[in-house]
């Protein structure tokens, strides 16, 4: 197959298109470099692969470098909480107007397949300290950046409806692994840099913040699976449990051997409170089921730093 990776040049991006290319297909990856460099796809493009310099907001050339492709991987995005509060405009034009281009782009080449990538963050602050959220569970996004993605989806939701286009929306929890590029770190990723630098763990809020991580491998094999199931519709893509950033943070320094402290800073705007995912969905209809338990994930990227 021939797949078309907006955004490929990115942390998701490069481990999907080393999974694709594995498998024997061929990959265009575009990308305006905005959250990665050129060096990222240097290594593939005797793969079969080819890199284009492009941005989604530019619908001519887009239109022009999909032609001929089986599937739309819809990666490419304004990614980052704090830019979006920055910058809410941009961040609305990146993620909800370019998402537009994608799907005309999709149309008007006749191609039937696309996924896009969504975010936990369309949830906001809605999850009941013990109770998971599905699909169906209200949305109230706190930051721009979920706004965006709120947007984004339900702008393809209405207007998928009067077409033959095949769309499956995952939203990704909080991912994590080797080779996190800064514009994708997440708390794992901040943690291990302090680890490695014998500094103490910071942790904004008391801690008691819930997170579903889910490891680069288990986002992987969701959009592998999205790709053969093909079922339409909005899916969440996380580990089987949630942590607290307290327990992680504990975890961490327990597993690297070392003596190191917690600090805790004041709370940062927009951050999201509670966030346990329910993932009967993806499991029924996509067979995903997460393979990676933090704890080992967690080893693996110390060991990696080593």
């Amino acid at each position: 197959m021939k797949f078309f990776i907006t955004g490929g040049a990115g942390f998701i991006g490069i481990n999907l298109t080393n999974h694709l290319i594995k498998k024997g297909n061929l990959v265009t990856i575009f990308d305006n470099l905005s959250n990665s460099t050129e060096n990222n796809v240097t290594n593939l493009k005797s793969k079969n692969v080819k890199f284009v310099k492009g941005d989604i907001l530019n619908l001519k050339l887009l239109e022009e470098k999909c032609i001929g492709h089986d599937i739309i991987i819809h990666l490419a995005a304004q990614i980052s909480v704090q830019e979006s509060i920055r910058n809410p405009e941009n961040t609305m034009k990146i993620n909800v107007e370019g998402t537009k281009n994608v799907f005309h782009a999709c149309i008007n080449n006749k191609i039937k397949n696309i996924i896009v990538i969504s975010s936990a963050a369309v949830y906001g602050n809605e999850c009941p300290k013990n109770n998971s959220l599905n699909e169906e569970s209200g949305c109230k996004p706190l930051s721009p950046y979920g706004k965006s993605k709120l947007e984004m989806e339900n702008w393809l939701r209405n207007n998928i409806k009067e077409t033959s286009l095949n769309c499956i929306i995952l939203r990704f929890f909080n991912i994590y692994g080797i080779g996190q590029s800064p514009e994708y770190a997440g708390v794992i990723t901040k943690f291990l840099e302090r680890i490695d630098n014998n500094e103490s763990l910071e942790i904004f809020g008391d801690g008691m913040q819930t997170r579903n991580f889910v490891s680069i491998q288990d986002v992987i094999n969701s959009i592998h699976n999205s790709i053969s199931f093909n079922r339409n519709g909005v899916f969440n893509i996380a580990s089987s449990k949630a942590i607290t950033i307290k327990e992680l943070a504990e975890l961490m320094i327990l597993s690297s051997g070392k003596k190191l402290e917690i600090h805790h800073l004041p709370s940062k705007k927009g951050d999201i409170r509670n966030s346990v995912a329910d993932i009967s969905l993806a499991k029924e209809n996509l067979k995903y089921i997460p393979m990676v338990e933090l704890k080992e994930g967690i080893q693996k990227l110390l060991n990696s730093n080593n």
